[in-house]
């Protein structure tokens, strides 16, 4: 029988693992630089580019979940050996990423020209449309970007990604100050400027990867990999590639069906915190400031158990691939011992530090007192939300990603959304407790969705047994 937890799995999932978290690290470093230098520029800006990130962020995250489906699928064609497969498959990747591009480019432009619905002011709602207008452009480079990304993580290749996005966020600063503030005789665009240096950032990265991928000679024999998108004889040299169509519609179909679930999770996950926000709205300044420290900390928290979830993708579909279940099983048993690990240190850290880390936010006494309760709760959920997170990353490397969808809308919007409002702003059940409701009815539904994908990972264990027992009785 397999065992629970591998010290030779563990140190794979670090060689893996740390390059995948510094480059999640360096996407919210970027996102905290936009904040914090259209900040410099104007309040309005600052607001423009927050309320505009509260739209971008829930959808650009559903166009770019349908990619989810790339790594595991990626990861099962290399441990079965099937490199060319694999660079197929990054080819029809690219096709899908155009034409979700396109559809989402075009939904956020009609957005941005209707932000007044949202009940906004006339110059907010300006600002706003005009960073969503400049942003959206960056959509194809960064859903580009993935795609190679999620290719390389097919081959447990994770530190170009890595160095990639740290140069990313290098380029991203000088051109936020370049673009924001009018230097070198450009013009001051203020949060607009900052939408059009993200973009070019995206672009940025989706280039330098094209690069890397054109350069390294570990691809060599895939070369050229993106011209059957163009010219089928371009592949004359690898008879293997030049078999498959240009356009394969039958594997982008498997892309959506796998990918999908998991980007409607994403986006009842994201778009739960937006409501979430808006509901506090009406108690005050400092409950919203407060619920706003507490869930950026905890944003910064969860690329923890978010990398270790994207490496547990990685090993079990590389297992998979190569028909080793009994390996798969303990790849996925070791990366939620991690997660559980991981967790209880980052509970205790938080609770022991929370007033120091408040005060790296805000120093006025009475949205400390508030931030450091609420991070009292955001450290009891940090064990079944590592393990939801985790159990997810295992799903999905078994391509079973149907019921990820149901369970995180039930979770989060019949479970969590009225539970919140119930507890944060009505006396119905106790007298209304403010944002700290809201965190309540986080950990309850959390805790829900993470026994329902334990649930699922050891259904899926138990029918590997069943198949091994048949193997073995034949």
């Amino acid at each position: 029988m397999p065992r629970f937890f591998s010290w030779t799995e563990a140190r794979r999932f670090y060689a893996i693992g740390l390059p995948i978290f510094i480059a999640q690290l360096s996407q919210v470093g970027m996102n905290f630089a936009d904040t914090a230098m259209t900040g410099q520029a104007s309040a309005e800006d600052m607001a423009a580019v927050a309320v505009a990130g509260s739209i971008w962020a829930p959808l650009s995250l559903l166009g770019l979940g349908s990619l989810l489906a790339l790594p595991p699928l990626t990861a099962q064609m290399v441990g079965g050996g099937d490199r060319h497969g694999a660079a197929h498959l990054l080819r029809q990747g690219i096709w899908l990423t155009c034409v979700i591009s396109v559809l989402f480019m075009s939904l956020f432009y009609a957005i941005s020209w209707r932000m007044e619905a949202f009940g906004l002011e006339p110059e907010l709602a300006r600002l706003a449309g005009g960073y969503l207008r400049a942003i959206l452009w960056g959509l194809p480079g960064f859903m580009l970007f993935v795609n190679q990304r999620s290719f390389l993580e097919g081959f447990s290749r994770t530190r170009p990604a890595m160095i990639i996005g740290m140069l990313g966020l290098a380029f991203n600063v000088p051109c936020n100050y370049v673009l924001i503030y009018g230097k070198f005789g450009l013009p001051a665009l203020g949060a607009v400027g900052c939408g059009v240096a993200t973009a070019l950032c995206y672009w940025f990265m989706a280039l330098a990867m094209f690069y890397y991928l054109r350069r390294d000679p570990q691809y060599r024999d895939l070369h050229p990999i993106y011209a059957p998108l163009f010219l089928r004889q371009a592949c004359r040299r690898t008879d293997v590639a030049s078999r498959r169509p240009r356009f394969d519609l039958a594997l982008i179909w498997r892309i959506l069906r796998i990918g999908l679930p998991s980007a409607l999770a994403l986006f009842f996950e994201v778009s739960l915190f937006a409501v979430t926000a808006l509901l506090l709205a009406p108690l005050g300044t400092v409950a919203v400031a407060g619920h706003q420290i507490a869930t950026n900390f905890s944003t910064l928290m969860f690329m923890f158990p978010l990398a270790l979830g994207m490496t547990a993708t990685i090993r079990v579909g590389h297992s998979l691939g190569a028909a080793r279940m009994g390996q798969a099983r303990v790849a996925a048993r070791t990366a939620l011992g991690l997660s559980v690990i991981f967790a209880l240190a980052i509970a205790a850290c938080t609770v022991l530090f929370r007033y120091s880390i408040v005060r790296i936010y805000n120093d006025d006494p009475v949205v400390t007192s508030l931030a450091a309760h609420l991070l009292f709760y955001a450290a009891c959920y940090q064990v079944v939300d590592g393990l939801q997170t985790v159990a997810l990353g295992v799903l999905r490397g078994y391509n079973d990603t149907r019921i990820i969808s149901v369970i995180c809308f039930v979770a989060y919007w019949l479970i969590g959304l009225p539970l919140g409002f119930t507890l944060a702003r009505t006396d119905w059940i106790v007298p209304a407790l403010g944002p700290a409701g809201f965190w309540i009815a986080y950990i309850t539904a959390l805790s829900f969705g993470a026994c329902c994908y334990l649930w699922r990972v050891r259904f899926l264990h138990r029918l590997d047994d069943v198949a091994i027992r048949a193997r073995v009785g034949r």
